[in-house]
């Protein structure tokens, strides 16, 4: 990894770090924590889920899915 690439990578954010770079909030911030980004190239972000969330409400109440997965 070069220098300019090692200084565009970020190693971890908590939510407090992800509200300041996006304008998003609950329920439509769906990102709890990054773990890496390279500056453009890739990132890399946990989502952490539970059954009590509104997308789960009415997608299947039987069988709840994630939207999109």
């Amino acid at each position: 990894m070069n220098d300019a690439a090692a200084a565009a990578t970020v190693e971890t954010l908590d939510v407090l770090r992800i509200l300041d770079y996006l304008p998003h909030r609950y329920p439509f911030l769906l990102i709890d924590r990054v773990i890496e980004i390279r500056g453009d190239e890739f990132g890399i972000g946990i989502k952490n889920v539970t059954i009590n969330e509104p997308q789960f409400q009415g997608h299947f109440p039987q069988a709840p899915v994630m939207p999109a997965c």
